[in-house]
């Protein structure tokens, strides 16, 4: 009776009865379709089609508009008391605010720095904007042609950006700019024939005649020939000549003129914690001590005869473990997330419609790219995607990819993403709320559920569990050392083990903190709720609380779940699992 009793009252909890603020909600509305209209590319990956012809424009006058409707929204926000309204517009009313306020402290940043990076960078998001568009119709594909000729525009203005970051002192070190020169000579250098970014015009739908394929196919030519590779040679050419000079000397961000300052942003906006970059390093040190020794438990249990590492060596180099090329680790990656779907109603009440697969991530980018996920379109037109690093699979073990499907598809990026988008009654813009310590926090605690979902079944396959835990316990250690201790790269490839992965952690400064704080929150959460309940617990409860409101700040998704677990009566002690209890079922 007491599980039924917490489902009704966390059932209750958006609204418990008090109307929803119409007034409000309008201006969530308003404020979710201005959104769109300036950020057509994020338009595009939701599944709305309707700015498909275009890219954000990246001009001074564009993003100075922009700033001032950021302002105009916030104004309006505090003509509303959040004491007045229900508890989920209460929610809604402090996510927007506070993401306008972020967007205004980081401006300059979004703009001028971390636009400019090897992994999702002003150039690959062209190149994902292209791959998630729609190629259902002739005007489909009559969007393609006209987001293929509005490149050059859009280089240009990104150009005259990035001079404007120059002249701000709010630079890249070189390391970054060689890497994405690289990327782009990749990218401009297939013929039109071979190029994946005309992939759609190779195979068209059968309803479209033979005679307009033709003449579609042509004018996609044209327009990779005279406008897509042109601007991308001229993109490479002004980072190689002009920007590279100028790039910062340092590798750590702190190394810019109010550098301290930008990186405190930083490490705000990643993992939305009130935290120095010291405190963080030392708590990245202390979990990768207690996840090490639970490694070396593991070795042993394996009867090896030897360290952690040692152990790890081995499973790296045993042949039975490595993959033999890309479609043989596509399809154990596959046959992975076959395993966990029917496992999955143990631990959740709720499951997501949207579908996902799961594809190598293109050859272009792959070797300073890492294993990624895109989400769906809200209207399941587009599944979501497991991108895969599928790089030299012959040198890639299986013995960690169990967890790397668990936090990529179910039940981590996917399901929490898909249910995002599903969820119902709220402003739309809750939809595409992003919140990084949330989300790949979640994603890490995904990871953690492998032995209730049966795919951590041998030793290697746990030690891989840890081994990914102790990786991302490392990014705090690696991130704060690169930017705020003077870490030299050498450095920190040396403590992480990993050279892509530190490049990425220069190009993109705080964002590799979010996972561990993360997962270390939710991890608190489930341990007071575990405390609170007692015998009673029940896993399914706890991850409803968790997903039921979408991406939240820690601070508010304590508040959330501290709701939920303030409803626990136990009347017996007892201990805490990943699957339903007795009294859940």
């Amino acid at each position: 009776m007491r599980g039924t009793l917490a489902i009704l009252l966390l059932a209750c909890l958006p609204t418990c009865g008090q109307p929803r603020n119409e007034e409000l909600h309008r201006l969530f509305d308003r404020y979710f379709e201005d959104y769109l209209r300036e950020n057509p590319e994020a338009a595009t990956s939701l599944g709305r089609t309707e700015y498909n012809h275009r890219w954000r424009d990246w001009s001074r006058s564009a993003r100075e508009s922009w700033a001032a409707t950021a302002e105009r929204y916030l104004r309006d926000l505090g003509g509303f008391k959040p004491g007045d309204l229900n508890p989920q517009d209460r929610i809604s009313w402090r996510l927007l605010r506070r993401d306008l306020e972020t967007q205004r402290e980081g401006f300059p940043y979004d703009a001028y720095l971390v636009r400019l990076n090897q992994l999702f960078g002003l150039h690959t998001r062209v190149l994902l904007t292209l791959r998630e568009m729609p190629a259902r119709s002739a005007a489909d594909y009559e969007n393609i042609l006209a987001r293929l000729r509005a490149v050059p525009d859009y280089v240009d203005q990104n150009v005259e950006t990035l001079r404007e970051a120059i002249s701000e002192g709010i630079v890249q070190p070189r390391l970054v700019v060689d890497l994405i020169v690289g990327q782009l000579d990749a990218q401009a250098s297939p013929n039109a024939q071979e190029s994946p970014l005309l992939a759609a015009f190779r195979e068209f739908p059968s309803h479209i005649p033979e005679a307009r394929r033709r003449e579609l196919a042509g004018q996609a030519e044209s327009a990779y020939r005279e406008a897509f590779q042109p601007a991308w040679r001229s993109l490479r050419a002004f980072l190689a000549d002009e920007y590279a000079p100028q790039a910062r000397p340092t590798l750590g961000v702190t190394g810019l003129a109010n550098g301290e300052s930008i990186y405190r942003f930083f490490i705000g906006f990643h993992t939305t914690l009130r935290l120095s970059a010291s405190e963080i390093h030392e708590i990245g040190r202390s979990e990768v001590a207690r996840i090490q020794g639970a490694m070396e438990q593991i070795a042993r249990e394996a009867g090896f005869d030897g360290t952690a590492e040692e152990y790890e060596r081995h499973l790296l180099a045993d042949s039975q473990y490595l993959f033999s090329d890309k479609e043989a680790m596509l399809a154990y990656h596959r046959d992975l997330a076959m395993r966990v779907s029917p496992e999955l109603p143990k631990l959740f009440r709720k499951l997501p419609r949207h579908p996902f697969g799961i594809r190598a991530i293109p050859s272009d980018r792959e070797a300073a790219s890492a294993s990624n996920y895109n989400a769906p379109a809200e209207d399941g037109t587009r599944p979501g995607w497991f991108n895969l690093k599928a790089y030299m699979p012959q040198k890639q073990s299986r013995f960690d990819k169990p967890a790397l499907v668990l936090h990529e598809t179910n039940p981590g990026h996917h399901l929490q993403i898909a249910m995002q988008l599903e969820l119902e009654g709220l402003p739309e813009f809750r939809k595409i709320y992003h919140s990084t310590s949330y989300i790949e926090g979640w994603a890490l605690y995904a990871e953690t559920l492998g032995g209730a979902l049966g795919v951590y079944d041998d030793p290697p396959s746990r030690f891989g569990a840890l081994e990914s835990e102790r990786f991302r316990a490392r990014r705090l250690v690696v991130d704060t050392g690169l930017h705020a201790m003077g870490w030299s790269r050498q450095q920190a490839i040396d403590y992480l083990g990993d050279a892509s992965e530190v490049d990425r952690y220069i190009a993109w400064p705080g964002q590799a903190l979010a996972y561990k704080m993360g997962q270390l929150k939710i991890l608190e959460l489930k341990a007071a709720a575990c405390e609170a309940y007692g015998g009673s617990f029940d896993v399914r409860d706890f991850h409803d609380a968790v997903l039921r409101n979408g991406p939240l700040p820690l601070e508010m998704l304590a508040e959330q779940v501290g709701a939920y677990i303030a409803q626990a009566a136990p009347d017996e002690p007892g201990g805490c699992s990943d699957g339903p209890t007795a009294a859940g079922n």
